[in-house]
């Protein structure tokens, strides 16, 4: 069983990766204007910056939740997380909209690493009794990240221009990343008082993750700061 010092370093590690997710997902929502001012993007344009993101980190999320599943996931999460913070720093020497575009694709496929991977570890690491508030932790890096990165991005462009803003968000992503490999790997189930019955062994996993209120909010709340 995991220790308390490494459920610890565990927790607040992927609060950070989580700060990080939702940081570098939004930041391109701060940074709108002064690139659509200096490459004249149109409206559609900048809509399509934030639909393909999205509809791949959707795609995504289903195999990469599948390899969480059969490989070791601090791997999973730091290959995903050191992927995507390069492609977030490497925004920055974009030079027009499709440039952009791919770089935006490789942050969608990054991050959709993270709320599996994440989850999961979560979820052995901690017993019933604490896994609620570990998952609560674990979340705050939504709102935190996303207030962030408008105060931060918006302040930072003002004085240095908006590829600053990208290579600031990138840095930190690469260094959690480098953290995450030293993440204990707990065994699957350790943390379960009981097994599951063999009833709802029988229904589908898309089922029953489906069913569960915590995992729906978490499904919901991913993509809700892509259209704000």
């Amino acid at each position: 069983m995991p220790t308390n010092s490494s459920r610890t370093f565990a927790l607040w590690l992927l609060f950070g990766i989580n700060f990080i997710n939702f940081f570098d997902r939004q930041i391109l929502a701060a940074l709108t204007e002064p690139i659509r001012l200096e490459w004249g993007l149109t409206d559609t344009q900048i809509g399509w910056l934030v639909t393909a993101f999205t509809l791949l980190y959707a795609a995504m999320g289903l195999p990469l939740g599948r390899l969480a599943d059969v490989w070791q996931r601090k791997f999973v999460l730091a290959i995903g997380l050191a992927f995507w913070s390069l492609l977030t720093g490497l925004s920055g020497l974009c030079w027009n909209f499709w440039s952009l575009f791919g770089a935006r694709l490789g942050v969608g496929i990054g991050e959709a690493s993270c709320a599996p991977a994440a989850s999961s570890l979560i979820g052995d690491l901690f017993p019933q009794s604490w896994r609620s508030r570990a998952m609560s932790v674990f979340m705050l890096g939504l709102p935190l990240g996303v207030g962030t990165s408008y105060l931060v991005g918006g302040a930072v462009a003002q004085h240095f221009g908006w590829r600053s803003v990208f290579y600031l968000a990138g840095a930190p992503g690469l260094l959690l990343a480098a953290g995450a490999l030293f993440l204990a790997e707990p065994l699957r189930g350790q943390s379960e008082a009981g097994k599951v019955g063999s009833a709802q062994r029988r229904e589908s996993a898309g089922r029953l993750v489906l069913g569960i209120p915590t995992m729906r909010w978490i499904i919901v709340s991913g993509m809700l700061p892509q259209f704000s």
